[in-house]
């Protein structure tokens, strides 16, 4: 009998072992995706026009009065949180100056808000104002006044059944409603809200929203009806910032039987310095974990994660490139990095997937020269010249070309969220394509960044911020969220690959217990915004668009409301907050999102909505 070979076992290992690295070889050479010109498949760029500004304001009379103290040094944060509320809920309004006002004809306007804390500046008006609420007026005190003797001879009227001596601190909000989307019940700012207060004592027909979540449960925000008007009283010091937008919208809308304002209606990730060349060597808390070397651990772990992630909440991801990590600041350059089919594999799929590459470094230096005395701050180098910046960004994009020719770069991150005023005028002027500049939208403590509003610039760029960082947001950051999907719908993330590596920024927890945190933000998140649109950077922008242009003016009854958008161009969003039911709408859609809140779409510049009888 012949005998068999004793190697022939080995073929069938050996055929699937050359199956797999071929479709390895494959799957890391770059794998095939399709990219528009117009990446949105319901939103086209508008055209740029010379004002934003004035096709954003209705051309409606003011009906709301913002009462100020240009005296009062102190709390202006109030009268400025105030105003950039109503500007960007398009309520038309009128500012007036008591320390410079001999009179104020309340009977002119529908609402009134107080800004200052000395009441005394209006004393002798005082009265007046409460009769005017109890005719059908509408108070906003948008910050607690002073506890003197102007106070004490109306407190009763404001739904205060004792005030005790002075002022009291307290710490923290804790809901009692859902007066924010997805807050009942949540707690927040036991670190960071540090109220000064009056020691308070409530009717018992008053609406309590938010109590301060220390020991003392000290009512913090809340209505009552005053004849056949309306008060709302914050009994705070603090809500007199950008963070605190949202709630001093939804405290305004408390008192009206509808407000209707625009939003953007959008959720963008971000995923910064990615596509970027992958540190070598091992990490020792990954290699414990894992028992992986980096570059394995991004490909084997942490992008399928990622991309469980994407799946589970449908998320697009809108990620950034960086070419080098090198200080290089002087020409020529180049790409050295020698990981071309690793990036082009990520990106690649980042592209298949619906989302969006766009621009962030040559190198991870911020555009800023010596004398501008910003890299110094965070111990970068500064650049020698503007044309060495320039030509850094060209490489960039010219690079970004190269790896990813059919993705158009419409978007810019700066880096550490770092751009100086020169480097932003000629910035547009380099990359032809740009459309969207994706920074920030709070201050940093100690940190220069460029910081911005939901807005086109007069350049016709569209200004984009993120609004909450990091896989395991903290409670500022949750709270800020809160804040502004109750005020522009909309949410605005991103994360680093490397916050994995970093001690610091992961605050020493494991890659395990940072995705399971930020699953667990982006489930409360999701849970809060029912309906909201998951768009890439690029098509946030356009809905930025969209947002600034529409201006709301409507008339309402009992049983409905008229609507009418000036700048609507194809579609509209707007939130609706209203004790009554609605029934029906023309030319637009509703989703109830909250107790008393509605998302609605507009088709048309022209809306009727009914209400239950």
């Amino acid at each position: 009998m012949k005998k068999r070979n004793g190697f022939s076992w080995l073929l069938l290992p050996l055929s699937i072992l050359i199956f797999l690295a071929f479709a390895l070889f494959i799957e890391r050479s770059g794998i095939s995706y399709t990219v528009s010109q117009n990446p949105s498949s319901f939103l086209s760029p508008l055209p740029t026009i010379t004002n934003t500004n004035i096709e954003g304001i209705s051309a409606a009379k003011p009906k709301c009065l913002v009462l100020f103290d240009s005296e009062s040094g102190l709390k202006k944060g109030s009268f400025d949180t105030v105003l950039a509320t109503l500007e960007s809920m398009k309520v038309p309004h009128t500012e007036i100056n008591v320390s410079q006002s001999s009179r104020i004809r309340f009977e002119d306007y529908e609402t009134v808000i107080l800004t200052f804390v000395q009441l005394s500046r209006i004393d002798d008006q005082i009265d007046e104002l409460l009769f005017w609420v109890e005719n059908g007026g509408k108070l906003l005190f948008a910050i607690r006044p002073d506890n003197t003797a102007a106070l004490s001879g109306i407190y009763p009227q404001l739904g205060i059944t004792a005030l005790g001596p002075g002022l009291i601190k307290a710490n923290g909000v804790e809901f009692l409603t859902k007066l924010l989307p997805g807050t009942a019940g949540m707690q927040f700012g036991e670190s960071f809200i540090n109220h000064t207060s009056l020691p308070v004592d409530l009717d018992e027909s008053v609406k309590l929203h938010l109590i301060s979540s220390d020991i003392l449960g000290l009512p913090i925000l809340w209505q009552t009806e005053l004849g056949n008007g309306k008060v709302v009283f914050i009994n705070s010091d603090q809500f007199i910032n950008k963070s605190s937008r949202g709630l001093i919208g939804a405290a305004y809308s408390l008192l009206q039987d509808v407000v209707i304002y625009p939003v953007i209606n959008a959720s963008v990730f971000y995923i910064d310095d990615f596509p970027a060349p992958i540190p070598e060597g091992k990490n020792d808390a990954i290699f414990r974990q894992f028992t992986r070397d980096i570059e394995s651990f991004y490909l084997n772990v942490w992008w399928p994660d990622m991309q469980d992630i994407k799946d589970k909440y449908n998320l697009k991801y809108s990620t950034v490139i960086i070419e080098t990590y090198e200080h290089k600041l002087e020409p020529p350059f180049e790409y050295t990095a020698g990981q071309e089919d690793l990036l082009k594999y990520y990106g690649g799929i980042v592209l298949r997937d619906g989302g969006e590459i766009g621009l962030h470094g040559f190198n991870h230096v911020p555009l800023c020269l010596e004398e501008d005395g910003i890299n110094q701050v965070l111990d970068y180098p500064t650049w020698p010249s503007i044309r060495n910046m320039k030509q850094s960004v060209i490489e960039l994009q010219q690079f970004g070309s190269s790896m990813f020719p059919e993705q158009p770069f419409t978007m810019y991150v700066p880096v550490s969220n770092i751009l100086c005023p020169d480097a932003r005028k000629w910035l547009p002027e380099i990359l032809s394509d740009l459309k969207v500049i994706a920074s920030v939208y709070l201050p940093y403590e100690d940190v220069p960044a460029y910081i911005q509003e939901f807005t086109e610039a007069e350049d016709g760029i569209v200004e984009f911020p993120r609004i909450v960082a990091g896989y395991d947001p903290d409670n500022f950051m949750q709270w800020t969220a809160a804040n502004e999907i109750w005020l522009h719908y909309t949410a605005g993330h991103f994360v680093h690959p490397d916050d994995v590596l970093d001690s610091y920024r992961n605050q020493g927890s494991t890659w395990t217990g940072l995705r399971d945190a930020l699953d667990k933000y982006l489930l409360w998140v999701y849970s809060s915004m029912p309906s909201v649109r998951n768009l890439t950077a690029s098509e946030g922008a356009m809905a930025v668009q969209r947002f600034v242009r529409l201006s709301p003016d409507y008339e309402c009854s009992n049983t409905q409301c008229n609507v009418t958008l000036s700048g609507f161009y194809d579609e509209g969003w707007l939130l609706m907050r209203t004790e009554k039911i609605p029934s029906e709408i023309t030319n637009g859609a509703f989703t109830q999102v909250a107790p008393n809140l509605y998302l609605i779409e507009a088709n048309a510049p022209d809306m009727l909505i009914g209400f239950e009888e």
